[in-house]
């Protein structure tokens, strides 16, 4: 029997059957279910659906989380154990699991008791599986693997292959050789070299324009208009054709953060993938691309304009690998920091038809030696094409047209220029 628990939070004196779980209280417990007693809807939102996860660290919810898991870690086994299962058993179903503050507040998460006890009692469809199977062999707790094995978190093949990858290439032997012990134990091999043969032809005979295969490579959105959106890039090619349909859609817009490593929400070889991205045509369906879509694409050394184009976007090259790129007329406007620090970038050039060239547009391209710039660049864009337009881009001499207002902005700002009748 456990008494001396002194949880803290934001819990008041209605919640009593909750302060007599939390401190097994078995006869304080038995005497207020006789009683008629339950847990409040304030105790069951937290641990049915983790009612304010979503807020400050100031919030009660959260801080009653914080408390709860500094509880637990000075509990013995079986009281956590005892506890888990009562709250389980009044809440109806498995309680609410909150992955940050658990992992993040409680270092015995990963003791195989322990991590038992929690698969038992807590949601495990709010468990990042992998991503804490990967964590337990980073940190050498082998004694979670088992635990793993008896909820049935290893039987999916492909996952069990990744880890034995994973901990192959981690240098962790140990761990290699238990889950490839729970291979020969396990698997049906023929079965699954029988699966892997139907699918690799399946893949192979499969029309690579199909609805079904473009899903698999790209993550996209049918807009209002019946148009398609091109929000990620999810393939394993380094030289990448975007379609200009998906199914009977036209592609017409490429989202922000599409191609970048940057960007949120996705895993680390999709992240490496898109650093080694070398080239991308883009159809001339493509009439809007988002902002910073290619940002630290450092590899993509080749890529097209789409005619119907009209303008480069904030960020949309951000460090990559251009060495030259020629803009076409219909371009209207080159945004803010649209080639910001493209190191290897040496040649431009802007077609009639570009009027404004946005703050910082080639900022700190150090290697560009020579941009071309047309005789459509016009006076309004004097307030966009500052001074750190070019800032820091020492070996440039721009070709201009005389008399053109590209001459005038070059003269004020310092600028080596020659005319391109020259």
């Amino acid at each position: 029997m456990t008494n001396h628990y002194s949880l803290q939070t934001e819990f008041g004196a209605e919640d009593e059957l909750f302060k007599a779980i939390i401190t097994l209280d078995k006869k304080r417990i038995k005497k207020l279910k006789a009683g008629g007693s339950m847990l409040t809807e304030k105790v069951r939102g937290v641990f049915e659906n983790g009612s304010g996860r979503s807020v400050s660290v100031d919030s009660p919810a959260y801080q009653f989380w914080f408390s709860l898991v500094r509880e637990i870690k000075e509990m013995p086994l079986e009281d956590f154990s005892e506890i888990a299962a009562i709250l389980r058993a009044e809440i109806g179903k498995p309680l609410h699991y909150s992955e940050a503050l658990w992992l993040w507040g409680n270092k015995r998460a990963l003791e195989p008791g322990f991590f038992d006890v929690t698969l038992e009692n807590f949601d495990q469809k709010r468990m990042s599986k992998k991503k804490t199977m990967k964590d337990i062999i980073d940190k050498n707790a082998l004694g979670c693997l088992p635990v793993c094995e008896k909820h049935g978190w290893l039987k999916m093949p492909k996952t069990r292959d990744e880890l034995i990858e994973y901990a192959s290439k981690k240098g962790n032997t140990e761990a290699a050789a238990w889950l490839l012990e729970f291979k020969n134990r396990t698997a049906d091999l023929a079965a699954e070299r029988a699966r892997a043969e139907k699918k690799a032809e399946r893949e192979l005979n499969a029309d690579p324009n199909s609805l079904s295969e473009l899903k698999k490579i790209w993550r996209f959105e049918k807009r209002e208009d019946g148009t398609i959106v091109i929000l990620g890039y999810k393939g394993d090619r380094t030289e990448i054709v975007v379609p200009e349909r998906i199914g009977v859609d036209i592609v017409t817009a490429i989202g922000e953060y599409a191609f970048s490593p940057d960007a949120k929400r996705i895993r680390e070889e999709q992240r490496a993938l898109r650093k080694a991205i070398t080239k991308v045509t883009l159809p001339d369906t493509i009439e809007r691309i988002g902002e910073f879509a290619f940002f630290k694409c450092r590899s993509l050394t080749e890529i097209n304009i789409p005619e119907r184009l009209t303008e480069i976007s904030k960020g949309m090259l951000d460090i990559t690998g251009l060495e030259s790129i020629i803009i076409g007329g219909n371009v209207r406007r080159i945004g803010a920091v649209a080639f910001w620090g493209c190191r290897d970038l040496k040649y431009v050039k802007l077609c009639e038809g570009v009027s404004e060239i946005d703050v910082g547009a080639f900022y700190n391209c150090t290697d560009l030696e020579t941009i071309e710039l047309p005789r459509s660049l016009e006076k309004s864009a004097l307030n966009t094409m500052s001074e750190g337009a070019f800032w820091n881009c020492h070996k440039l001499t721009a070709l201009v047209h005389k008399g053109s207002y590209a001459e005038k902005y070059c003269d004020e700002n310092k600028i080596t220029y020659k005319y391109a009748e020259e």
